[in-house]
């Protein structure tokens, strides 16, 4: 994205969230920050479109809060998901005006509705691979028959104080919000393990209609083998001259993972970046780099 096309999204951003959609011009977002009124035709054709684009843009803000950052990446899963969670909730409360004007005043946009949904489809499913690929770190194989149902129960809890989030009352802590839904998640998935219930979803469940994603299945794939790849580059013993390419390694691997969980994932960028991963395996790692372009060849 360049740096005038984020420039107008977040001028946007600001405006829609002060005054509504309908009550915005476009030259109110191009006095925001100073530039020509015909020039943002050049990034977005109508309000419409760059409202789409603002939508997916505060949705990819809130989303990152929801990655592992540098410095956590040693700590115990399930410390790692409480700070995610604090994070996400800090987000949505202190950008709440955006969502409220949305929830407040529908965009009219019909000729876009198929791409909204896509948007807001595209959010759920990362919401519930995020969640799943959690219960899978914290509890491991004997959680995985119970992903897709503890996806979905927690899934709707984190909706509901989003919702709560939101509107501002009650006030939230989100720290003690975290380690609550922490102990929450603890109570749901091994309650299901201790009890040996039957599943109802399947882990693969595609969110709006209960039957299996391949799309969600694609990504869980990719995800269950970068964890490989992870978890060997960070336990192998390597001599001084390897530790910066195995920082690179991981870094690059967090960002791969990113852009693969996205909606409509940039291709050229996931391409280069799996080269990049290629580039910096050690034989050792080579296989796991192997399984990932193969799956991406056959996507």
């Amino acid at each position: 994205m360049s740096d005038k096309k984020k420039q107008i999204m977040e001028a946007a951003l600001r405006c829609f969230s002060r005054k509504g959609f309908e009550a915005t011009s476009i030259q109110e977002i191009v006095d925001e920050i100073g530039m020509a009124k015909g020039s943002i035709y050049f990034y977005f054709k109508s309000k419409e479109e760059l409202l789409l684009s603002v939508i997916a843009y505060f949705s990819e803000r809130m989303m990152a809060g929801m990655t592992v950052l540098p410095e956590e990446r040693q700590l115990p899963p399930r410390e790692k998901f409480r700070m995610q969670l604090r994070r996400h909730f800090a987000y949505v409360t202190d950008n709440r005006e955006f969502p409220i004007m949305l929830m407040r005043e529908p965009p009219a946009i019909e000729s876009r509705r198929t791409q909204l949904r896509g948007i807001m489809a595209g959010i759920r499913r990362r919401y519930l691979q995020w969640i799943k690929q959690h219960i899978d770190d914290i509890y491991g194989d004997e959680a995985s028959p119970y992903a897709g149902d503890g996806a979905a129960l927690m899934g709707g809890m984190m909706m509901e104080y989003v919702r709560l989030a939101l509107i501002g009352r009650p006030s939230l802590d989100v720290s003690r919000l975290a380690d609550f839904l922490v102990d929450r998640l603890d109570d749901v998935v091994m309650g299901m393990v201790q009890a040996q219930a039957s599943p109802i979803l399947r882990r693969d469940f595609d969110e709006a209609d209960g039957s299996a994603s391949s799309a969600a299945s694609y990504v869980d794939r990719i995800r269950a083998i970068a964890k490989e790849l992870r978890e060997t580059a960070e336990r192998e013993v390597l001599p001084d001259a390897d530790e910066d390419r195995r920082t690179s390694l991981l870094a690059a691997l967090a960002l791969f993972e990113e852009q693969i969980a996205k909606p409509v994932p940039d291709r050229i960028l996931v391409r280069g970046m799996l080269a990049y991963l290629r580039e910096l395996a050690l034989p050792s790692w080579r296989p796991f780099v192997d399984r990932l372009t193969a799956i991406m060849n056959h996507k």
